[in-house]
């Protein structure tokens, strides 16, 4: 099972020590995944100063380590092109609007829950 994960979803072990890769294993993905556009994302927030900065930084550091592949994006924006992939991947993210729109169709979601552990949705 392939994983499509959004810049919000990569930042859970920063921010609340979860160990998104672990949870990702226990329900079924293989495969990880993000976009060259979250990738983005995540180098200009290191650039900021204080937490958000060093949170992306360690963000980075698990990406090549978890070994995450980058998709090159198509789309302007990253939630639009996570839309156009929903076909392929379960979608992990935290934007309340993405999993609102996901549910709508009937998407399978992965989310954090209670900032402890991951929860997929869709089956």
């Amino acid at each position: 099972m392939k994983a499509l994960l959004d810049t919000n979803f990569l930042l859970i072990p920063a921010t609340f020590k979860v160990d998104i890769f672990f949870e990702l294993k226990r329900l079924g993905v293989t495969e990880f995944y993000t976009l060259d556009s979250v990738i983005r994302e995540l180098e200009t927030l290191c650039k900021r100063s204080g937490i958000v900065s060093k949170q992306a930084k360690l963000t980075l550091k698990l990406v090549g380590a978890k070994e995450v592949q980058v998709l090159k994006s198509k789309q302007k924006r990253v939630d639009e092109e996570l839309l156009s992939l929903r076909r392929n991947y379960i979608i992990c993210t935290q934007d309340t609007d993405l999993i609102k729109s996901l549910k709508e169709e009937k998407r399978e979601i992965i989310y954090l829950k209670q900032k402890k552990y991951l929860v997929k949705l869709g089956e």
